[in-house]
């Protein structure tokens, strides 16, 4: 009833007011990608879609000579690695760089979005987690070791550091890339972050060097004595 209501009243209706209809929800809606939540993919499609060396294919876009599904470029790779970290990351633990989208159990940390925006990771003491879990983080960071010494010193002896990271054969994740700019600082390989877990005297207890669906690659760190 209420739906021939409505068809009743468009056909009552010029152009013109129809117009005027369209224009004030637009104004009151605002692009899809302002709103808070809108994935990452909204928010850059235009600039894309405009940049020398990418081309628009059906379902994702052409990079240096590869093509990348919109699924990598949307946010939430986690999701991917979710059910192997769920394994071992147990008890109290955080998830730096959650985004909007955390570690299922998780206290969330963010300092850019998302609900890790209420917590700081200095709200939790030296060895007083049992894990600490992050997705796609490590790499936004310059001093990239200083992050992970601080991450590491947060767990417990015996405790779980699990780093969920881009692969470096991943082109459109390497820095200076359109998909993600200046944003990205360097580009972490296996090798060279388990080299630095054990620098920090962590024994590496699970790896896959992938590149797995997400052109991601996982380290699994335990703790052992105090880092030096």
């Amino acid at each position: 009833m209420a739906l021939s209501r409505v068809r009743r009243w468009l056909r009552g209706v010029g152009a013109g007011a129809l117009r005027d209809v369209r224009e004030r929800c637009r104004a009151f809606l605002g692009p899809l990608d302002r709103a808070p939540d809108a994935p990452d993919l909204f928010r850059t499609h235009r600039q894309l879609a405009m940049t020398p060396g990418l081309e628009r294919r059906p379902g994702g876009w052409m990079y240096a000579g590869s093509f990348y599904p919109d699924y990598l470029t949307v946010g939430g790779a986690s999701h991917a690695i979710f059910p192997v970290a769920a394994r071992w990351c147990r008890g109290r633990g955080v998830d730096v760089g959650a985004g909007h989208w955390p570690l299922p159990g998780a206290v969330p940390v963010d300092e850019f979005r998302g609900a890790g925006l209420a917590h700081a990771l200095s709200e939790f003491p030296a060895g007083s987690l049992d894990y600490v879990f992050s997705s796609h983080c490590l790499e936004h960071i310059e001093e990239w070791r200083a992050a992970l010494a601080e991450w590491v010193g947060r767990v417990r002896q015996g405790g779980i550091v699990f780093l969920y990271l881009p692969h470096p054969d991943c082109a459109i994740w390497r820095p200076g890339a359109p998909m993600v700019g200046s944003g990205h600082k360097w580009s972490p390989t296996p090798d060279v972050v388990a080299s630095a877990l054990v620098d920090l005297r962590c024994e590496i207890v699970a790896r896959d060097d992938g590149p797995d669906m997400m052109q991601s690659f996982h380290l699994v760190a335990r703790r052992g004595d105090a880092p030096g």
